[in-house]
């Protein structure tokens, strides 16, 4: 429902939605891999500190 307001324009106008410029997409992409990169630090901190890996990928 959220995207269909986004993606229709006349729903979009009811909202008074307007497009994003490049500056804002740019802090919108970055502040989306914030929490990535949080949970990663996590992570390295985890295993450090407790010994234990949280998730590891085997191939097989």
């Amino acid at each position: 429902m959220q995207v269909t307001v986004v993606i229709i324009p006349q729903i979009a106008d009811i909202f008074k939605l307007v497009p994003l410029n490049k500056i804002q997409w740019l802090y919108t992409i970055i502040i989306s891999f914030i929490p990535l990169i949080i949970m990663e630090i996590q992570k390295k901190i985890n295993e450090i500190k407790f010994g234990k890996v949280v998730y590891k990928q085997e191939y097989q």
